[in-house]
C-alpha cells in the first residue's frame, strides 16, 4: 500500500457512515436549512458516535432561533428565514439590554423628616439592611433646622437602585421586605428629583413615555410642572405598591441613564429650606364662606400625567385641619389655569384644600387644608413654594 492510498474502512465504519431510513427522511426534509435542525443520532455506533457528535458541537455554534406560532400559510422554512439571527446579533442584543441594567446612576428623592427616621431606623439598622439587600449606596442628607424634608440619594447599577427604592417603600409602609405586593397591599409615594433639562425624555412626546411606564408598572406617575424653589429640578411622584414602584423607578432611571451625560451644566440641585412663615396658620373653625374649587382637568397641563387624585374625597379618620391666609393677588398662582395648580397640590399632598370666597374689604383669602399631619405638611410646603416662586418673579 502506497503512502497516498486511503485505508479501506471496516464494515462497521461503512455501516456507520450510511444514514438510517429515519436520517434520510430528516436530511431530505432539512436540505438547505444549513443544519438548523440536526438529524437524530444513530445509537448503533455506541460511544464513538456520541464523542464525535460532541466534538462537532464544540466546533459549531448554533444560531439563535426565536420560537413563535406559525400560521397555516407559513412553512417552517419561512419561519426560520424570518427569525434566524446570527450569534453575534444575539450577543449584541443581550449586551444592549444589559447596558441599562448595569449603568451606574444616582437618583435623588424627597422624603419627609418622619419618613427619613423610618428609613434610617434605630442605630441605622434599616438603612443598613436596605444597602445589604439591594447592593446600592443609600444616604440621607443632614436635617436642616426648620425644614421638614430631607434628600434620599441612592447610587449604583440601575437594577440595585430600583430595588433599593422598593425596599424604602416597604420600610415606610412597615411591610415585610420579603413579601411580594398584592392587590390589597398599601400604596405609598416616592418623589424623585429630576433636572428640568432631562424631564423631556422621561415624559416623552405627548406624555407617551410616562404613560408607558405607568402601564408597565401599574404605578401612578405625576410630573410636576414647576421647578422647585432655588433649583432647576422638578419632581416625579410615583405612587403605588412597592413592586410597582420598583418597576417604575427602573424605567424612569433607564430613560435618565440614556441622557445622564446630556446638558450636565447649569443644574442646580434642590436643597431643603426652612419653612417660610409667609401666611398665618390658625386653628380650624366654622367659617360661613368656605367654598370648594371646581375640580378642573384631572391632569392639569400637558406635563401632569396619571389618574385623578382624591380631589373631592372626604377627609380620612384622624385627619386634622389648618387654615392659612393668602393675599388676594396671589390666589391666581395657587389655583392655576383651569385649576391645574391646586389640583397638582392636592395630588401630591393627598390633603383636601378649600379656598374661601372674598369677604368684605379684606385683601386676604382663607385657605383650609384638611388631611393627615404629613399630608398637610406637604400641602403647606407646596403652597408656600408656589407663593415664593410667584413672589420672586421679576415684575413686568
Amino acid at each position: 500500500m502506497s503512502d497516498h492510498e486511503e485505508p479501506n474502512p471496516s464494515p462497521s465504519e461503512r455501516k456507520r457512515s450510511l444514514p438510517s431510513d429515519d436520517e434520510e427522511d430528516d436530511l431530505s426534509f432539512d436540505e438547505g436549512r444549513a443544519r438548523y435542525k440536526r438529524p437524530a443520532l444513530n445509537n448503533s455506533g455506541g460511544e464513538d458516535d456520541a464523542s464525535s457528535e460532541g466534538n462537532a458541537e464544540e466546533s459549531y455554534r448554533e444560531p439563535h432561533v426565536e420560537e413563535r406560532a406559525v400560521s397555516p400559510s407559513e412553512s417552517p422554512d419561512a419561519m426560520l428565514d424570518v427569525n434566524v439571527r446570527s450569534p453575534a446579533a444575539v450577543d449584541k442584543e443581550k449586551n444592549a439590554e444589559s447596558e441599562s441594567t448595569l449603568a451606574t446612576i444616582s437618583l435623588r428623592a424627597l422624603v419627609t423628616t418622619k419618613e427619613a427616621g423610618v428609613i434610617i431606623g434605630k442605630g441605622g439598622k434599616n438603612v443598613s439592611e436596605i444597602r445589604d439587600r439591594s447592593g446600592a449606596k443609600v444616604t440621607i442628607s443632614e436635617m436642616v433646622q426648620g425644614a421638614y424634608e430631607r434628600i434620599l440619594t441612592v447610587s449604583g447599577p440601575l437594577d440595585t437602585v430600583a430595588k433599593a427604592f422598593a425596599l424604602v417603600a416597604r420600610k415606610v409602609l412597615d411591610e415585610n421586605l420579603d413579601t411580594p405586593s398584592t392587590p390589597n397591599s398599601k400604596s405609598t409615594t416616592i418623589r424623585l428629583l429630576v433636572p428640568h433639562s432631562r424631564m423631556g425624555p422621561v415624559i416623552g412626546k405627548g406624555g407617551s413615555k410616562i404613560k408607558e411606564i405607568q402601564e408597565k408598572s401599574g404605578a401612578r406617575c405625576l410630573a410636576s410642572e414647576e421647578m422647585l424653589p432655588q433649583s432647576t429640578e422638578r419632581t416625579i411622584s410615583i405612587t403605588g405598591v412597592p413592586d410597582s414602584i420598583h418597576i417604575a423607578v427602573f424605567h424612569v432611571g433607564e430613560e435618565l441613564a440614556k441622557h445622564q451625560n446630556d446638558r450636565n451644566t447649569g443644574i442646580t440641585q434642590y436643597r431643603p429650606q426652612p419653612r417660610i412663615l409667609y401666611p398665618h396658620a390658625a386653628p380650624v373653625g366654622n367659617h360661613p364662606f368656605y367654598v370648594g374649587l371646581p375640580p378642573g382637568p384631572p391632569y392639569g397641563r400637558e406635563f401632569l400625567h396619571g389618574p385623578p387624585g382624591p380631589i373631592n374625597h372626604q377627609p380620612p379618620p384622624g385627619s386634622q385641619a389648618q387654615q392659612i391666609f393668602i393675599p388676594n393677588d396671589m390666589v391666581g398662582c395657587i389655583i392655576g389655569k383651569g385649576g391645574s395648580k391646586i389640583n397638582e397640590i392636592r395630588h401630591l399632598s393627598g390633603s383636601h384644600i378649600k379656598i374661601a370666597e372674598p369677604h368684605g374689604n379684606t385683601n386676604e383669602r382663607l385657605v383650609t387644608i384638611t388631611g393627615t399631619p404629613e399630608s398637610n405638611q406637604m400641602a403647606l410646603y407646596l403652597l408656600y413654594s408656589r407663593l415664593e416662586t410667584e413672589r420672586r418673579k421679576p415684575s413686568v
